[in-house]
């Protein structure tokens, strides 16, 4: 344990946090930021285990994940950082000085005074992961009521009404707005898009600029955050192909067996992992090329079967879950056998329920 809490040569934070981001941009691009000695020492103190994880809820400059680094650096430790910032010198400040600190130790004037030597670059992080949350101008952006002619009109009768009651009036034409014209917006959830879930797309603020653009959701990672996952596994995505044929009594039937085919109509994605209460979760996530029509569900589901039962890996020893969670109805529950305790749960409802839903949980 440090004998001193207070060195003014390591803790000025007015002059050597500045001086530090000087060096690395060149020129004054945040206030008051932290001098690196100060947190490397609180880490120091506080994080006994070399592979900790520091969580900086509030991470300005990123002076916390900065000072990991250096900790790693010194003493080969594996600690990782999680730094949680709105500004948006998140993207002026913060990323780029977490992409230098990575690349060399040492800046100057915006350059580096010396490449980071091979144990250093050992030392290094391999990755830098980006999560992004959508926030609430993201939210208005996406909600594009769908008002038909009679909708409109009960609206333009309303406002022509007394102003008596117009708060009420008011709240109640907003909550309908919500939950009947812009039902099925990317941002309430549009349940429709996951029967592809990897074209899900939201229009996003470009970070310090009013214009949007349209990016793509991983839906797959979104949802592991949602239900509190521990990953174990991400499986590779693989296409099937499949052809279909009517039996004698009319029940719809696969031609041969179900192959896995480049380019194939049928995709498939697993995730395993352990869910906040320590039940084992399987998550499948399939493009549903039938969409929603009675013969494309049919045949969607029926390719869904025969894969889980003889591609998924989960009848040849890999099975053990406790809960398998996939997008779009299906008749999984259907496969269980007497001895199975596995549970089937949707990942819309999931979607749905952990997204909206309130409650004292």
């Amino acid at each position: 344990m440090p004998k001193t809490w207070w060195d003014d040569r390591r803790y000025a934070s007015a002059n050597l946090g500045a001086k530090v981001l000087k060096d690395f941009f060149g020129e004054k691009e945040f206030n008051f930021a932290k001098a690196v000695g100060l947190v490397e020492d609180c880490l120091r103190a506080s994080l006994c285990d070399r592979q900790a994880i520091a969580l900086d809820f509030f991470a300005g400059s990123g002076t916390t994940g900065h000072a990991v680094v250096n900790l790693n650096r010194e003493d080969g430790g594996r600690r990782k950082f999680i730094l949680v910032e709105m500004g948006d010198y998140f993207d002026t400040v913060l990323l780029p000085r977490i992409k230098k600190v990575t690349f060399a130790p040492e800046w100057r004037d915006g350059k580096p005074k010396r490449p980071a030597t091979p144990e250093e670059a050992e030392r290094s992080p391999r990755i830098v992961k980006v999560v992004r949350l959508e926030s609430y101008e993201d939210t208005l952006n996406n909600l594009e009521p769908r008002r038909t002619a009679e909708q409109q009109s009960a609206l333009d009768t309303s406002r022509r009404q007394s102003q008596s009651q117009s708060d009420f009036r008011e709240q109640y034409l907003l909550r309908y707005m919500l939950d009947v014209e812009t039902r099925g917006n990317p941002s309430l959830l549009d349940v429709a898009a996951f029967t592809d879930p990897t074209s899900y797309r939201l229009k996003v603020k470009r970070p310090g600029s009013d214009e949007s653009r349209e990016v793509d959701v991983d839906l797959l990672e979104t949802f592991n955050w949602l239900i509190g996952l521990t990953v174990r596994r991400i499986a590779a995505p693989r296409t099937f192909g499949a052809g279909f044929m009517r039996d004698g009594e009319g029940r719809l039937r696969l031609k041969g067996r179900l192959k896995q085919k480049d380019g194939g109509a049928w995709w498939f994605r697993t995730v395993t992992g352990i869910v906040p209460d320590g039940r084992r979760a399987l998550v499948v996530w399939r493009k549903r090329p039938g969409g929603e029509t009675p013969e494309g569900i049919e045949r969607d589901n029926l390719v869904l079967d025969e894969w889980f039962t003889g591609h998924s890996g989960f009848a040849d020893g890999d099975g053990g879950y406790d809960l398998v969670y996939v997008n779009g109805d299906n008749n999984l529950e259907n496969l269980k056998t007497p001895a199975d305790t596995w549970r089937v749960r949707l990942i819309e409802e999931a979607f749905h329920r952990l997204m909206f839903e309130s409650g004292g949980s």
